[in-house]
């Protein structure tokens, strides 16, 4: 396993937990939100400091600005659903979302690479299938 693969593994293992978290801390979605924002400002600080921000000088700042729009949106809405969901169908709702996140990748590659696939419809359709099996 490379560096990259056990990085995408953490990812996904911190990105599946912190919501769980943020479920039971009774907060609306929307300061949820903002509390959430100031929590990873305040972690990722020193690591953006220590790399000295090198690449902002050659960023594309129309991408950053739509990377942060979606993501507010994104964030609004999933805390959103996290304030008001029960511990009960919060594993439910995760499911449908992460789903969904799996699939717009997935369709942007097919996309990029310009043309569909048997493999790929057949991906979709378990994904779809998976979605509908777990929240059984």
């Amino acid at each position: 396993m490379d560096n990259l693969q056990v990085k995408a593994i953490l990812a996904g293992m911190f990105f599946g937990i912190w919501p769980l978290f943020m479920n039971r801390s009774g907060l609306t979605g929307n300061v949820s939100s903002v509390m959430f924002c100031m929590a990873v400002l305040i972690g990722v600080s020193p690591f953006a400091i220590y790399s000295n921000g090198l690449s902002i000088p050659t960023a594309n700042w129309t991408m950053v600005a739509l990377a942060g729009f979606f993501g507010a949106i994104g964030l609004l809405s999933f805390n959103s659903m996290l304030s008001n969901a029960t511990p009960q169908n919060v594993g439910t709702l995760f499911v449908f979302m992460i789903v969904v996140q799996i699939v717009v990748p997935a369709l942007y590659q097919t996309i990029m690479d310009g043309n569909i696939s048997i493999r790929k419809i057949g991906g979709y359709t378990a994904a779809i299938t998976a979605a509908f099996l777990l929240s059984k």
